[in-house]
């Protein structure tokens, strides 16, 4: 077997990435969009397995400030571990992967000695990995979504660049949250929602986002993803076969009001035409708590609930705050 480092995403990794059913017992989904989204991978440290120049199996890390984000995991179907079955201790591709970890604990010392990453609780195969590699559960994110049949508009939603003013208000509300960093948005664009003396009320930057869910969580999520099409008005909130929904990060609210963030919520899904978002949130974030007894969800949420997620480290960092969540790389 061959066993190679870039500092790029090769052409045939997309095409890993692209043929990669993510969950099992839970969920289940393939993005649609890969090629676009690995674009944005920032600053990547990749690691290919080939046999007869075949690749066979991925790492690839996100190198950010304070540490190592672990992107992908992926692995070719035939060298896939079905169920609760367990990667032989004693098999070439456990001995790379392990040396892969131990030659990044020993690159970045000190601030940068931990690698992070982010699994479905109910993805069996993802978390015995994660804990034969060492890594442990030390945080949880919600899956939280909000939808509207019949979205709102207001004329009182524009979008603005990220200026320095925008930015001190993203940065006073998220800049103590562990893995902080600034990548994805610094240079962007927000949707804020404004009031009548032009006052900001609540803004958040938002990403369009395809999917093909094969299975939604819980008992019945196989047949509710074969039924829900054809269900009048549940079919505007949920399309499997190319489910198009807003992920939305750096949330914020200066009027204190969280009822201004439900607001500015479906009025973009108005301006966008669409029904529904993913909303992903250490569930320490006070937003989000604040959120939790004043939002009307939608009934998307009523149907399927909220999910966990665990947030996952390798090394001895204790993430005291919330973790900061970019949508990049819940998506």
């Amino acid at each position: 077997m061959q066993f190679e480092q870039t500092d790029h995403i090769s052409p045939d990794l997309i095409g890993l990435f692209e043929n990669t059913v993510l969950g099992t017992n839970g969920a289940k989904y393939k993005h649609l969009d890969v090629a676009q989204s690995v674009s944005h991978t920032d600053h990547p440290l990749s690691f290919s397995l080939r046999r007869r120049e075949q690749l066979i199996a991925n790492i690839t890390f996100c190198k950010r400030p304070f540490g190592l984000y672990l992107r992908y995991f992926a692995f070719d179907k035939r060298f896939q571990s079905k169920g609760k079955a367990r990667m032989n201790p004693k098999s070439q591709i456990k001995k790379e992967i392990e040396n892969v970890f131990k030659d990044i604990t020993a690159r970045y010392p000190g601030s940068q000695a931990y690698c992070y990453a982010y699994i479905d609780a109910k993805n069996i195969r993802s978390k015995w990995m994660s804990e034969t590699f060492g890594f442990q559960t030390k945080a949880y994110l919600a899956t939280q979504t909000f939808s509207r049949v019949f979205p709102k508009a207001t004329t009182h939603l524009k979008e603005e660049e990220i200026s320095d003013d925008v930015f001190q208000i993203i940065e006073s509300h998220y800049s103590h949250y562990s893995a902080y960093f600034s990548h994805f948005f610094e240079h962007g664009k927000v949707a804020t929602l404004f009031n009548e003396k032009g006052e900001r009320l609540a803004f958040a930057q938002f990403h369009k986002v395809r999917w093909e869910i094969q299975r939604l969580p819980g008992k019945l999520g196989g047949l509710q993803v074969k039924l829900l099409p054809f269900i009048p008005l549940i079919n505007r909130l949920i399309q499997p076969k190319e489910h198009t929904f807003l992920v939305p990060d750096v949330v914020c609210n200066p009027s204190g009001d969280v009822k201004d963030v439900e607001r500015l919520f479906e009025a973009v899904l108005a301006k966008e035409k669409l029904h529904s978002m993913l909303w992903w949130n250490d569930t320490r974030d006070a937003l989000y708590q604040k959120a939790q007894g004043r939002f009307k969800w939608g009934l998307l949420h009523k149907l399927i609930g909220v999910a966990k997620v665990d947030v996952v480290f390798r090394g001895d960092f204790e993430p005291k705050d919330p973790i900061f969540i970019a949508a990049f790389d819940m998506v």
